[in-house]
């Protein structure tokens, strides 16, 4: 950070990258003259850290200036994925009047944190947080105890996943007041789909693939979306994120969508994404059941979002929990016996287990903080 303040030139900010609150100062290029020049560099500026931390900076409004120069920007939201775009930060110019002697404070925004879908994340630091994903384990330790009970070891169907949290919105501040305040984008979020992967020279004849729809080399961001990207803070009012989805396999009638939160405008928070629908009883072709049977519990579940604060130190709402079980009833001593090409087989439930015990939750994505 550099300082140069003379009769001649004033300088408050420096070289900035989002998100940052950066400013510059004109006075009277001579003593007498009423005309001003404005500098072209500056010496004050707050930039927030790629650890989440907010940056600040603040300064006192020196003789002969009457007006500031300023940009402001929020904080993006996080993700866990290059494919997967976060929602911006809200960009905002413009020149204020200043006085002799006023505090001009400066609060640079972090942006959201992606710490990998295994790894909780606060939201970015500012005036208003970002919205935070480092949520508790929603699933009932009961549950985890009945499937670990039958099924004890690691597998595909276990999983505590985490999206992204949200950045946190900059402002200008002079004399206590906000003059200028920039929202933060969404976190991205994703959803999260696990399954086991049964051993084909086991497999039964006319036997179908029950997971989502993914071609090869697809993006996370395609056709079919994987995730929900974050909103955007935008002008005066901030954009809704893009809603994820995906399709499965063996009967592509049957959509599973995630809506994305709504983006806030004139200081009110956006509403969080509506509650997902999840489907019940068997798909439409009769191949994919999505409730209890065989002696197999099956439970799922999924949550309206939370809303954006309010006002001008608005933080973005917090992430959601959602979670999901699967625990098989049968007689684990009695081995899966069937024949496959000729051969005969039968296979203990220590080998086997791992496709019909399992639990797993997503925490969604953060919102980004306001105003606008």
């Amino acid at each position: 950070m550099s300082t140069n303040i003379s009769r001649r030139k004033v300088v408050a900010g420096a070289a900035w990258a989002a998100p940052v609150v950066a400013a510059s100062a004109a006075v009277p290029a001579f003593a007498s003259s009423t005309v001003c020049e404005w500098e072209e560099t500056v010496a004050y500026s707050a930039n927030g850290a790629a650890s989440g931390a907010k940056g600040t900076a603040s300064f006192v409004v020196p003789a002969l200036v009457d007006k500031i120069k300023f940009e402001v920007v929020g904080g993006a939201g996080g993700t866990n994925y290059d494919d997967m775009a976060a929602g911006s930060g809200a960009k905002i110019t413009g020149i204020i009047e200043v006085k002799e002697g006023q505090t001009v404070q400066l609060i640079g925004a972090a942006g959201g944190i992606g710490n990998g879908p295994l790894t909780a994340a606060e939201g970015g630091e500012g005036y208003g947080n970002g919205g935070s994903s480092s949520l508790p384990n929603p699933i009932p330790s009961s549950i985890m105890q009945q499937v670990n009970t039958i099924w004890p070891a690691n597998s595909p169907l276990k999983r505590i996943t985490y999206s992204a949290s949200g950045g946190g919105s900059s402002a200008l501040v002079v004399n206590g007041t906000p003059v200028a305040v920039a929202g933060g984008g969404g976190g991205a979020g994703f959803i999260n789909n696990g399954g086991a992967n049964n051993n084909p020279q086991y497999m039964e004849a006319g036997a179908v693939t029950a997971s989502w729809q993914w071609p090869s080399g697809a993006k996370r961001n395609g056709n079919i979306i994987f995730g929900s990207t974050g909103g955007s803070a935008d002008g005066a009012s901030g954009s809704a994120g893009l809603e994820g989805f995906g399709i499965y396999d063996a009967d592509n009638s049957i959509r599973e969508t995630v809506e994305a939160g709504e983006g806030g405008a004139n200081g009110i928070g956006g509403n969080g994404g509506a509650k997902t629908a999840l489907h019940t009883g068997k798909s439409p072709n009769g191949v994919l059941g999505f409730s209890s049977a065989n002696n197999q519990e099956i439970y799922q579940s999924s949550k309206s979002g939370n809303n954006g604060g309010s006002g001008f130190t608005g933080a973005g709402g917090d992430g959601v929990a959602s979670y999901s079980y699967l625990i098989d009833n049968n007689d684990r001593t009695k081995k899966e016996e069937g024949t496959h090409n000729g051969t005969g087989y039968a296979l203990e439930y220590s080998s086997i287990g791992f496709n019909f015990n399992g639990y797993e939750s997503v925490i969604s994505a953060g919102g980004g903080a306001g105003y606008g």
